[in-house]
């Protein structure tokens, strides 16, 4: 029998230099997508923004612990709130989306909501251009970059870690206890609130991976694929939370009102069904690649 070779972990220099480089990275793309969103003003430009700023936010509480005092709240408040502002954005075109898909079947093409959906689209824009413009970058880039420079071996240490793989140990047990606690009620019809709370968690999770893997080169996609399954299916069900959020701000007659809203029953009635199928099929467990 021929033994698989012991897959050694990087050594700390090496972690440590990694974990800059990867924060910085991140850093990196979100101005590249904001420089071209300016640019296009392309709806598959401001999505990318929008995910690029997520991504960075998560990078961003990772290393949160490890970088120095100074300004380190004003830029976790100023990209979060660029993250809001382009979701809005995305809610209205995946709800144009979603509704087209059922137009000349459920849903008259000369319908009153699309052509309120595209008035509240332009509105969306001008908020977000405004965004852009105000979005202090320069300022923000050297908050960054005194950030990467304070991450070393001292802070560490300062944090009462033995090490960046311990740390990285602890945030991965840590992000995974409220998965474990909402899987058996987010599957309850009647609780909302439970799944909502599930995908944001195991959003968190997913780009935790994503991060770390790079840094500890290591391959995390089996789990990646699968937290990417569930966090599909619970992002369409707040999509219909979102979607409904939206149909109750339009001034629609009561029947149509009523006629949306039974449509958008029905998908969330199906969507948790395969949530529930994916439970059974899958498990969510804990794991940690060594």
């Amino acid at each position: 029998m021929t033994l698989r070779p012991v897959r050694l972990w990087p050594d700390s220099a090496t972690i440590l230099e990694h974990s800059k480089d990867i924060f910085f990275a991140h850093w990196e793309e979100l101005l590249r997508l904001k420089r071209t969103a300016m640019k296009t003003s392309d709806p598959d430009d401001i999505h990318d923004l929008r995910v690029a700023s997520r991504r960075f936010r998560a990078a961003l509480e990772l290393f949160y612990p490890l970088v120095p005092k100074g300004s380190k709240t004003e830029l976790r408040k100023s990209v979060r709130n660029l993250t809001r502002t382009l979701s809005g954005l995305r809610n209205i075109d995946e709800a144009r989306l979603f509704f087209q898909a059922r137009a000349n079947t459920d849903i008259p093409d000369d319908n009153d909501l699309y052509r309120k959906l595209s008035e509240l689209r332009s509105k969306e824009l001008k908020q977000i251009e405004k965004a852009l413009k105000n979005f202090c970058h320069r300022h923000l880039d050297r908050l960054v970059r005194k950030m990467v420079a304070g991450i070393n071996e001292v802070s560490i240490k300062e944090r009462n870690s033995i090490s960046l793989l311990a740390y990285f140990s602890d945030v991965s047990i840590r992000q995974y206890m409220p998965i474990h606690q909402l899987l058996a009620c987010s599957i309850m019809p009647e609780l909302r609130a439970p799944r909502h709370a599930l995908r944001i968690a195991i959003k968190k999770w997913r780009y935790f991976f994503e991060i770390i893997a790079p840094i500890l080169d290591r391959d995390y996609t089996p789990v990646l694929e699968l937290l990417k399954e569930y966090q599909s299916i619970l992002g369409r069900m707040n999509d219909i939370v979102e979607f409904e959020k939206l149909v109750s701000t339009m001034r629609l007659p009561p029947t149509e009102q009523a006629h949306l809203g039974k449509i958008l029953q029905a998908e969330d009635a199906a969507l948790l069904e395969s949530l529930t199928g994916l439970m059974s099929r899958k498990p969510l467990n804990y794991t940690f690649l060594i």
